[in-house]
């Protein structure tokens, strides 16, 4: 196996964060390709742009992608499949913890001037934007789990089922070819090698677990 796959981290994060994921899906035979995003002080389609480039660049004659992308990262990759040349590119993608409806928290930290002002990738999560902004749709197969560990303090402040970040339901999307809820909070559920394993076999079967 030499499939490539694209590692999109979250908000404030950098490729490090998404090294444990590296590790594991590697072990697995997966050519993994790890970048940093400037997703804390500019808005995530700039980020977007950087990805489709680096698609563009390197997946070429025919050859598909597997992206996946933790918290905000995975909001980078519903960017990048509105285009059609680069959504032609990609096989499966998995998206972890990503707030696809919105974020609340980032919505109350909207009214908190100027702290979306400054941080430009949480006004792209908030209620206010996302659920405006227009994700042209693909025909590429989407996967997405969601934590339901609030432990976090954050997660104290939100009403809903959570993994102490982002509400379960805001992760789910019509659009989903198959949508799991893990036992783990947002900071963890990209590191946990059961994640990995659940990963790998929606890359490989488009779903999760064992289907019939």
């Amino acid at each position: 196996m030499d499939h490539k796959v694209f590692l999109i981290h979250g908000f404030n994060k950098a490729a490090s964060d998404m090294y444990p994921l590296e590790q594991y899906l590697g072990q697995m035979g997966y050519n993994c390709i790890n970048l940093s995003f400037q997703l804390t002080f500019h808005s995530f389609e700039e980020a977007a742009a950087i990805l489709a480039a680096q698609i563009n660049e390197k997946i070429r004659n025919g050859e598909k992608v597997f992206l996946i992308g933790h918290s905000t990262g995975g909001i980078v990759i519903r960017k990048v499949l509105s285009d059609p040349l680069c959504a032609s590119k990609v096989m499966r993608v998995v998206l972890v913890a990503t707030p696809n409806q919105e974020s609340s928290l980032a919505g109350l930290a909207h009214w908190i001037r100027p702290f979306t002002f400054v941080y430009k990738t949480l006004f792209s999560i908030t209620p206010t934007f996302i659920t405006q902004y227009q994700f042209f749709k693909s025909d590429v197969e989407i996967g997405a789990t969601a934590g339901d560990r609030a432990g976090l303090l954050l997660g104290k402040m939100l009403r809903q089922r959570n993994d102490g970040r982002v509400e379960t339901s805001s992760v789910w999307i019509p659009e989903l070819k198959d949508y799991l809820i893990l036992p783990y909070h947002h900071k963890q559920i990209h590191h946990r090698p059961e994640t990995a394993k659940l990963i790998h076999h929606f890359l490989q079967t488009g779903y999760f677990l064992e289907h019939t």
